[in-house]
């Protein structure tokens, strides 16, 4: 999956074939970082990979990854995309992976690990994490409690910050927030760990007035 997702982006003229050569280098040097996370500490914005692979139409949508791995059926996968263009008409917008555990068709961890291998984003776990409030500072309090955003770490030349899923708004805006010369990268986390984190630091009602 690591050379189809290089090819991608090097089609998609996100990477050179140099670019992708060298990170393929590191790969081997480095076997468990994942190619996006190689390519993002080389200088490669992490929103242009995602959306090199968000938007290629070479790129196998999440559903079918989900099948690649066994982790469901194609008719379950079949069944959950029927209720959610059902869902759709009526107004209701629910992503593919919060229907399936919905339906508990697949568990979060199955999901995560999908959204990881689909996206090219490590998962990190923040079970016992305590949040800190000058850390968050690093991509705005306000901002990171709203959009759920964790931040794990802030050095000199990169903000590490874990989500829940990945957002092509979110990858923007906050690359567009940094400084030059600096870069940030996004994790995967459970959706129940983040939301545990931020509300044992932060009251609710601090900055939305209504439980988000």
């Amino acid at each position: 999956m690591t050379d189809k997702i290089g090819q991608i982006l090097v089609t998609k003229k996100v990477i050179t074939a140099f670019d992708l050569s060298e990170a393929m280098k590191r790969k081997k040097r480095e076997p468990n970082k994942y190619l996006g996370q190689i390519l993002c500490e080389m200088g490669v914005p992490q929103s242009k990979i995602i959306k090199g692979i968000y938007y290629s139409n070479k790129r196998k949508q999440l559903g079918q990854v989900l099948v690649d791995l066994n982790i469901i059926t194609t008719k379950q996968l079949h069944d959950n995309l029927l209720q959610q263009t059902s869902l759709k008409k009526r107004g209701i917008c629910t992503p593919l992976g919060t229907l399936l555990a919905e339906n508990k068709t697949i568990s979060e961890e199955n999901y995560l690990d999908a959204l990881s291998a689909h996206f090219s984003i490590p998962i990190v776990s923040l079970r016992g994490y305590a949040v800190s409030t000058d850390l968050q500072k690093a991509i705005g309090e306000k901002y990171a409690f709203i959009k759920r955003i964790v931040v794990l770490s802030n050095s000199p030349l990169r903000v590490t910050v874990a989500i829940a899923e990945p957002h092509l708004s979110v990858f923007e805006n906050l690359e567009k927030a940094m400084p030059k010369g600096k870069y940030i990268m996004f994790c995967i986390a459970k959706s129940q760990e983040i939301e545990i984190c931020l509300d044992d630091k932060y009251d609710p009602y601090k900055y939305s007035g209504v439980r988000l």
